[in-house]
């Protein structure tokens, strides 16, 4: 009896809901649109870190060990303003031989971030890094240049697909959907594939790399008028 209660408050709430929507004046719907790129443009991270027991010693090291991978990648066709410093640490090293942890040494981390706008030479530019003496290689995306036109269309296309869904909507209850009261956006921009990825640090054959594809999405949400 407790179950068949229930069965029936719920189908008059139902009912309910679609009363209250067939004397409504408007009607909303959410369109979505998704638009897939080939990337053109990728971009890694690229670090040494190095180890001393003098802290000047180690920043010298590391600073002549960044520059050799710097030199490699420029080697290659990147240009300096597709090169720039992402962090740049420094830190303790201690030893836990004791009760008391003691200082005995120091370490220095740098990373830079490389954008390549040729994504066919990425492989030979991780390469390329690794070779010269990164041992920190990371943070690998992919974009594309179209993304800001890909998402206009994206845009457009929810857009229609929000009026769309608010007519079948209206037909559901036996109505028609009038003119178009309002249209908000409520995406920002195209979404960028992005790889965490860790990649193997031996160079001694092509880094094998799957590009993938970039989706650029919008949303849009309609208020149509009800006739």
């Amino acid at each position: 009896m407790k179950k068949f209660l229930c069965v029936l408050l719920v189908i008059m709430l139902s009912l309910v809901c679609v009363s209250a929507l067939a004397q409504s004046n408007t009607v909303s719907a959410i369109g979505t649109a998704t638009i897939s790129l080939e990337p053109d443009i990728a971009s890694f991270s690229v670090g040494i870190t190095t180890q001393d027991t003098l802290v000047t010693t180690a920043q010298t090291a590391n600073a002549a060990a960044m520059q050799t991978v710097l030199n490699a990648l420029t080697a290659q066709g990147v240009s300096q303003d597709d090169l720039q410093t992402d962090s740049y640490s420094v830190y303790p090293v201690y030893s836990y031989e004791t009760d008391t942890p003691t200082v005995t040494g120091y370490e220095i981390s740098n990373t830079v971030t490389v954008i390549v706008r040729n994504v066919d030479q990425l492989p030979s530019l991780l390469d390329a890094a690794v070779e010269a003496g990164a041992n920190n290689v990371y943070s690998l995306g992919f974009q594309s240049s179209e993304t800001t036109s890909a998402y206009d269309q994206a845009l457009k296309a929810a857009a229609q697909d929000a009026l769309r869904k608010a007519s079948m909507m209206a037909q559901a209850i036996g109505r028609e959907s009038g003119a178009t009261i309002s249209l908000e956006e409520l995406s920002t921009s195209g979404d960028t594939y992005t790889s965490s990825r860790t990649y193997s640090l031996d160079s001694s054959y092509a880094t094998p790399i799957e590009t993938g594809m970039v989706t650029v999405s919008a949303q849009v949400l309609a208020v149509v008028e009800l006739k």
